[in-house]
């Protein structure tokens, strides 16, 4: 882990990757799925986001993106581009509702 996160709050999530994206209705196919339990995003800047990303995948991260679980792919994916996009990123994180896909 990075330094102490400000929210102090450690969350499971479900990272998927490998795969390709599907239109009508939008999907994910042929993903590889990592659930990872206790990661604190609020104590890793964007690029060391980046950088945990590719380890645990064992590959790049050219394109990343997020969805609650509560949400289609469709209506709530969300890409991350840059430092803004990340800590809106850790923001909807830390809502106590949050049910994140990576």
């Amino acid at each position: 882990m990075a330094s102490q996160s400000s929210t102090g709050m450690y969350l499971t999530v479900d990272v998927h990757y490998s795969g390709v994206f599907a239109r009508n209705p939008l999907k994910y196919l042929d993903l590889e799925k990592i659930t990872v339990r206790d990661v604190d995003f609020g104590g890793f800047s964007y690029k060391e986001f980046l950088l945990w990303l590719r380890n645990l995948t064992n590959g790049s991260c050219d394109n990343v993106y997020y969805c609650s679980r509560k949400e289609t792919l469709g209506e709530g994916i969300i890409r991350i581009d840059n430092d803004v996009d990340y800590w809106e990123f850790v923001e909807a994180t830390y809502t106590p509702e949050a049910e994140l896909d990576v």
